[in-house]
């Protein structure tokens, strides 16, 4: 299965994404990881900047805000991607934090929304 670079954010702003998970890498850098619900193909994100749990919503390094929809899950096709991706990028080790960042219990800065934006 090929794995393919993304369109720009400028060209792709927002995806939804279904069966998600959020994954941290040993080298702090939280990533959405799902299935693109437009074309059923698995994602990996750039690294997460903000994230909202009440929206189930947040914006990566490249400015691309995901949408994640329904219930935490897992897919082959995610799966496959985000194993390509950990080989490209030589990622020894990561942890799900899923659970955490979608009850809003992390104390890491990616689980707020812009403070004081009114």
């Amino acid at each position: 299965m090929p794995i393919w670079k993304p369109s720009p954010a400028s060209e792709l702003p927002r995806i939804t994404l279904a069966r998600w998970r959020i994954f941290e890498t040993d080298d702090g850098s939280r990533h959405f990881v799902g299935v693109d619900m437009f074309d059923s193909s698995g994602r990996v994100s750039s690294p997460i900047v903000t994230f909202d749990p009440v929206t189930m919503q947040g914006t990566t390094h490249t400015g691309r805000i995901y949408e994640l929809f329904g219930p935490k899950g897992s897919s082959l096709n995610a799966e496959y991607v985000w194993t390509r991706w950990c080989e490209r990028y030589k990622v020894t080790s990561y942890t799900d934090v899923t659970e955490r960042m979608r009850d809003g219990t992390d104390d890491d800065d990616t689980t707020r929304a812009d403070e004081g934006r009114d």
